[in-house]
């Protein structure tokens, strides 16, 4: 990492307190017949977020009595977020959030696929994944304040953004890590990588070469192995034969209890493990 230490914690300092100044900020639930089914209640969910950027999550509560074990999505990149698979919405009270540019929170911004990945470069108070991890630590904070959602089992999964958000709030207990790490060493690795969505970084610097360095600097606030030290939540950390050393890498930075697993390639099967970790640290029926 290329920043010192003081520059990283205090850049995600300030992320965390204006996260926090939103904190009594209201919060609109309605009801969404049209995804509501025979395992789960749905709801549509909207709050603001920083920078006064207006969001939305999708929201589902199994049906019976809860609390309900409290599941967070964290968005994967790409421009549409579904509504969370039939299996989690029958186990959890679980949000999934369309960050800042995403469809439905895009009234504001809408987010261009390519070019996500490099909006704001190359200064990182400007750099968009500033306001995208905010947006995903001011869902948690409205998720957790939920009712239906026990916050004493709180589990975050998805990429590097559940990585990032799982060590930015401490109350996380699980943490599901699994796709492609967007941020991992990424311009010092930029000559191993020539599809999309990273080879976005190397679209951008054939454009701009002398902002390499500090296009390195910006990433490096972002890169998971920055923030694994952070995190305390069980994790479990699923990766393809081609990631394994950067995943190993992030196991090993852990200090908690954690796991790694490389897919074997058949859907089904990996899918079955990650849900079946999932439900059982999470006590999800």
């Amino acid at each position: 990492m290329t920043q010192t230490r003081t520059s990283f914690v205090s850049y995600w300092e300030s992320v965390e307190d204006d996260v926090l100044a939103l904190a009594a900020d209201p919060v609109a639930i309605e009801e969404s017949p049209i995804h509501t089914n025979e395992v789960s209640t749905a709801y549509s969910v909207r709050f603001r977020g920083i920078g006064g950027m207006s969001l939305f999550a999708h929201y589902s509560v199994p049906l019976g009595d809860g609390p309900f074990p409290a599941l967070l999505q964290a968005p994967g990149y790409g421009s549409v977020v579904a509504v969370p698979a039939h299996e989690r919405r029958g186990r959890y009270a679980v949000m999934a959030l369309s960050h800042r540019g995403q469809r439905l929170s895009d009234s504001e911004y809408a987010a261009a696929y390519p070019g996500l990945l490099t909006d704001g470069l190359p200064g990182p108070a400007e750099y968009r994944w500033r306001g995208i991890v905010a947006d995903c630590l001011r869902a948690l904070d409205v998720l957790a304040g939920l009712p239906e959602a026990d916050s004493a089992r709180l589990a975050v999964a998805g990429n590097d953004l559940a990585a990032i958000t799982a060590a930015l709030w401490p109350r996380v207990r699980f943490l599901l890590l699994s796709g492609q790490m967007l941020f991992r060493d990424t311009i010092a690795r930029r000559g191993e990588q020539s599809a999309y969505p990273l080879e976005e970084f190397n679209d951008y610097l054939r454009s701009y070469p002398e902002s390499e360095q500090a296009v390195a600097d910006t990433l490096s606030l972002f890169d998971p192995i920055a923030f694994a030290p952070r995190i305390e939540a069980e994790t479990l950390v699923t990766c393809s034969t081609a990631e394994r050393p950067s995943a190993q890498q992030f196991v090993d930075a852990l200090s908690v209890e954690s796991a790694l697993s490389v897919r074997t390639g058949r859907g089904y099967l990996d899918h079955k493990l990650e849900e079946d970790w999932l439900a059982k640290v999470t006590g999800a029926e």
